[in-house]
């Protein structure tokens, strides 16, 4: 996969949150050929899998991830993320703009990783820097 940083406010990643990841990584396997690649994830105690997703080992397509730990709660569906340098002054316009958090995640320091918020009209989006 690319290292290189994204523009802000580029498109960068989607994924999606479900019940059971496993299975439905087999669905887009199928009909586009991808390729998975385990990512390792804890839940406190717990550890399990969840998958990134390449067209080939340098083309990254989205992410397939278990509705737990820091994504439990998102809703079942694709979520584009635009990469975005500071993730708490994004969320701060979007809400004063009329935008709604949805989901936050924050890293150990107390910063924001990334936000799901549901813009003026509904649309649901992400932003972060998770690279």
């Amino acid at each position: 996969m690319s290292n290189e940083k994204p523009k802000n406010g580029q498109l960068y990643w989607t994924d999606m949150t479900v019940d059971n990841p496993a299975e439905v990584k087999e669905f887009y396997k199928q009909i586009f050929g991808w390729h998975e690649m385990e990512v390792p994830m804890k839940d406190g105690d717990e550890s399990y899998v969840d998958y990134g997703m390449a067209v080939d080992p340098s083309t990254a397509a989205g992410g397939i991830c278990h509705n737990r730990g820091k994504n439990k709660g998102i809703p079942p569906q694709w979520i584009s993320y635009f990469y975005i340098d500071d993730v708490e002054k994004a969320l701060q316009t979007c809400i004063e703009l009329g935008g709604e958090l949805l989901k936050e995640n924050r890293k150990k320091d107390g910063t924001l990783s990334f936000a799901i918020v549901k813009d003026p009209q509904g649309a649901v989006f992400g932003m972060g820097n998770l690279t």
